[in-house]
């Protein structure tokens, strides 16, 4: 999000933009502070192009190359549904579904100690699961999500900055979906983005309800795919992803070696 915001202060303002593609290159640092380079590629009438090089200890840990058009007349024309799923306003908050899971008895009583005594960090986006899971992190489920999210709190009608909400919320839960079909008691897996590419088809609003739908089609060779829409609560098809992940079984720490006395 911060990536794309530094890119989209560069651009004229009646140029959004319409894609993106991150590559993760590095593990980050949340204690030392970012600085985001921006590349100015190309300023065309319609088009313009940006790089930007997310630097850290001297290091690049992230790449993003974004397109941003100025809005045209064109063709119009949507094949993707819409899937049939409950309105958000009849759907549990992730705050709502804690306090449920902390006495849900079909849960492990060690599963809901953990979640009780875990400190509770709520995001700035609200989310609100269509099929909340009745599961635990170690439950197999099929490889798919879908939610509604919104911003907390009314936003500007800077369509760059409700695009950057909507990049923000799609990075927080896609590839964990990858991982769903191989979850069971014990496993302790690790996952990581590699890269995340999105497409914006038509103006929206983050800070009304809009409904992610993922899937992952594939997993092989340590590496997780997924596929996303965003749909708009008149179903029309307002944001297009893909993002793929690193993710493996968490290595056992060492054992400290002993001394052969």
């Amino acid at each position: 999000m911060q990536a794309l915001a530094a890119a989209s202060k560069t651009v004229d303002c009646l140029k959004i933009v319409h894609s993106l593609h991150a590559y993760f290159l590095l593990p980050g640092d949340i204690d030392v502070p970012i600085i985001y380079q921006v590349h100015r590629i190309r300023d065309g009438n319609s088009f313009a192009i940006r790089r930007v090089d997310a630097i850290q200890k001297g290091n690049v840990v992230f790449t993003l190359l974004a397109s941003f058009q100025k809005e045209e007349e064109g063709f119009d024309h949507q094949e993707a549904l819409m899937p049939t799923v409950p309105e958000p306003e009849k759907l549990l908050s992730m705050e709502e579904l804690r306090e449920r899971r902390l006495t849900d008895p079909r849960l492990p009583r060690t599963y809901r100690n953990k979640v009780a005594t875990t400190k509770f960090i709520p995001w700035p986006i609200e989310i609100r699961f269509c099929e909340p899971s009745t599961g635990t992190n170690q439950t197999k489920s099929p490889p798919s999500l879908r939610y509604w999210f919104r911003a907390k709190g009314e936003l500007s009608d800077d369509q760059a900055l409700h695009r950057c909400v909507a990049a923000f919320t799609s990075d927080l839960m896609f590839i964990s979906v990858s991982l769903n079909p191989h979850r069971k008691k014990g496993l302790k897996p690790t996952s990581v983005s590699l890269d995340h590419a999105m497409w914006f088809h038509r103006p929206l609003r983050a800070d009304d309800w809009l409904l992610c739908v993922m899937e992952s089609p594939s997993a092989y060779n340590a590496r997780g795919f997924c596929s996303g829409r965003m749909f708009n609560r008149k179903g029309e098809l307002v944001v297009s992803l893909t993002q793929e992940g690193l993710i493996r079984k968490a290595k056992a720490p060492n054992s400290a070696l002993k001394p052969k006395l």
